[in-house]
């Protein structure tokens, strides 16, 4: 058996496994987790970027942090979900990519370091994880500006006066 019947089952189908079926999930989950954290030489997939390549990516962006650049720790993600289809999970957007380790400098209003998501096929930045592995969207994060003013002394809207 595999996962495939656990991602097609609704909420209330998979919260009434019995206990030898959850067992099974489990196990099928322990077992797939080691493909999404494959090490340079564990990779069982034809990868399209080198892992130098894809730590360039970081640089050509002109991302803040400091790319971990020792290839022994760079991880490959062979079967990444960019996106999730709730109705047919046939349709889940599933493909290969790398995970670069960026460390930021200390800061009290932003993470200590984040994940690049560079994918093989596309050659391109697609996502951002924060230390938790949680995607990183848009409108959720502190601005340079949002920083800048949090930490000064500056009251430009009269609010404390």
């Amino acid at each position: 058996m595999s996962l495939d019947k656990y991602k097609r089952m609704t909420d209330e189908e998979f919260k009434s496994l019995t206990d030898e079926e959850f067992e099974e999930y489990i196990k099928l989950k322990e077992e797939d987790f080691p493909r999404h954290y494959r090490e340079i030489g564990e990779i069982t997939v034809n990868t399209i970027l080198t892992p130098e390549e894809a730590i360039e990516y970081h640089k050509e962006h002109g991302l803040d942090g400091t790319v971990n650049e020792v290839i022994e720790n760079l991880y490959f993600d062979e079967a990444y979900t960019f996106r999730v289809d709730m109705i047919n999970r046939d349709n889940d957007d599933i493909r290969p990519a790398w995970r670069v380790t960026v460390d930021l400098p200390p800061n009290p209003f932003s993470v200590e370091d984040y994940t690049l998501i560079v994918s093989d096929r596309d050659k391109a930045v697609m996502g951002m994880l924060d230390p938790n592995g949680q995607p990183v969207r848009e409108g959720k994060e502190f601005t340079d500006e949002d920083i800048e003013y949090i930490m000064s002394e500056e009251d430009p809207e009269g609010y404390n006066d």
